[in-house]
């Protein structure tokens, strides 16, 4: 039998840590800040300096906080950065295990999460979440929930805090975006991650935001094996696609079910995986 010793089928969540390359990070640290910045360029790249520029833009915004993270994420999509940072080779490997190799990220407006200092309130802090599992939002069991910070003071000041065991509990009944009762012996743990660490964990896991004391940007991604069929209310959102199997990659070389003759003789057949036509 295999080892479930600090498996994730076990535990519901999964920490890697030091999982993005600071330059990956700072890449993206710096895309959200110039698009903020409205395409003005970012000299001075210290830790601090991001932080504090970030700080600063924040405070300047004048949209609501889903109208003004939905153009971030749009164009960290359009530029990869999130699909580069899911294939850095912890997290790569890590999806391989659980999901497979056929995996695509969500990406709309909620792979961004902006919160607050000193706001525990929902009413005013739009992404301050209390108790609840990513499937109360149409999430499929079989989708893993991706987390990580982006702008943060330091690990210490209030993230994520979750109940060891919850996703085994099944649905948890719900009203009104809360639950309508919890066991009374549960056990919470709060999640302490530095920049670079990230945080897997089942859409069924209850979890929690924590109160910051200084202005967060995080990431949530919900991730999916795209050859699974049981996905139902998550196919009305938007996907891309990051990695292929070995058996996808053929399928792509054949382009069609009908199996047709020659297909691709005189043709570049890595050019077939990567969605283009070009001659040898």
């Amino acid at each position: 039998m295999p080892n479930t010793k600090n498996s994730f089928s076990q535990h519901g969540y999964k920490i890697i840590r030091n999982a993005i390359n600071p330059k990956i990070l700072k890449k993206a640290q710096i895309t959200i800040l110039e698009k903020i910045n409205l395409g003005k360029k970012i000299s001075k790249t210290s830790e601090t300096n991001l932080y504090n520029e970030f700080k600063k833009l924040v405070e300047k915004v004048k949209s609501d906080e889903f109208t003004f993270l939905s153009k971030i994420s749009s164009q960290l999509i359009h530029l990869d950065i999130v699909s580069e940072i899911l294939l850095e080779k912890k997290i790569i490997k890590f999806l391989k295990e659980i999901l497979g190799s056929d995996l695509s990220h969500v990406n709309d407006t909620h792979i961004l999460s902006l919160n607050f200092p000193n706001k525990a309130d929902s009413k005013k802090n739009y992404f301050f979440k209390d108790w609840h599992q990513e499937i109360w939002s149409g999430s499929s069991i079989r989708t893993v929930q991706f987390w990580t910070p982006i702008f943060q003071k330091g690990s210490d000041e209030g993230q994520i805090e979750l109940i060891e065991g919850s996703h085994a509990w099944g649905h948890v009944p719900h009203k009104n975006r809360s639950p309508i009762t919890l066991p009374s012996n549960y056990k919470s743990k709060i999640i302490k991650l530095n920049k670079g660490d990230v945080i897997f964990f089942s859409t069924l896991l209850m979890h929690r935001s924590l109160e910051c004391k200084n202005l967060r940007l995080a990431s949530p991604i919900l991730i999916k094996n795209f050859k699974d069929n049981s996905y139902s209310f998550e196919n009305n959102r938007n996907w891309t696609i990051f990695s292929y199997s070995e058996i996808t990659k053929i399928e792509r070389i054949l382009g069609n079910h009908y199996l047709s003759p020659f297909r691709i003789e005189n043709t570049n057949v890595n050019s077939l995986i990567d969605g283009t036509l070009k001659k040898k």
